[in-house]
């Protein structure tokens, strides 16, 4: 992909997050999309083990995450700080800003996501954030890693 087809693709995918339209989500994404998770989202240390592909991704930025994690009778915003696109590679830098639902507690991180596209399509997105942050605000159980 060129980079403004991949730009036009990274803006209506935000869009689609940022307004809660899932069947547009789903529609950016390839159908064997690759979701590569931060390494300490999980204890297992294995690439394998840190992935989603497929149906799953739709289904957790299309709105699982969201409702699942976040207090939405609350004040909720995602505000993206920048988009850099090159070719079919983008950067966003965004910032979340909300309650987390378990805990009552506010919940304010950035976030830096890379995105490869190919054929109209987002097929693989890199997270990368401050995760043992988030998990302290969810009030989830930390366990150590070797």
């Amino acid at each position: 992909m060129n980079t403004e087809q991949t730009r036009s693709l990274i803006a209506r995918y935000y869009e689609a997050l940022t307004t809660g339209d899932s069947k547009t989500v789903k529609d950016c994404l390839a159908d064997e999309v690759v979701w590569q998770l931060p390494q300490s989202v999980t204890t297992v240390p294995s690439d394998e083990n840190r992935q989603v592909f497929g149906e799953e991704v739709a289904a957790e930025l299309g709105g699982r995450t969201v409702k699942n994690n976040f207090d939405l009778s609350k004040p909720f915003n995602l505000e993206i700080r920048n988009i850099i696109v090159d070719g079919g590679m983008a950067v966003v830098q965004q910032r979340l800003l909300a309650t987390a639902k378990a805990t009552g507690s506010d919940y304010d991180n950035q976030y830096c996501w890379v995105y490869t596209c190919e054929d109209d399509k987002i097929v693989r997105m890199e997270e990368y954030a401050d995760t043992l942050y988030a998990a302290r605000s969810m009030g989830q159980e930390l366990k150590a890693t070797q």
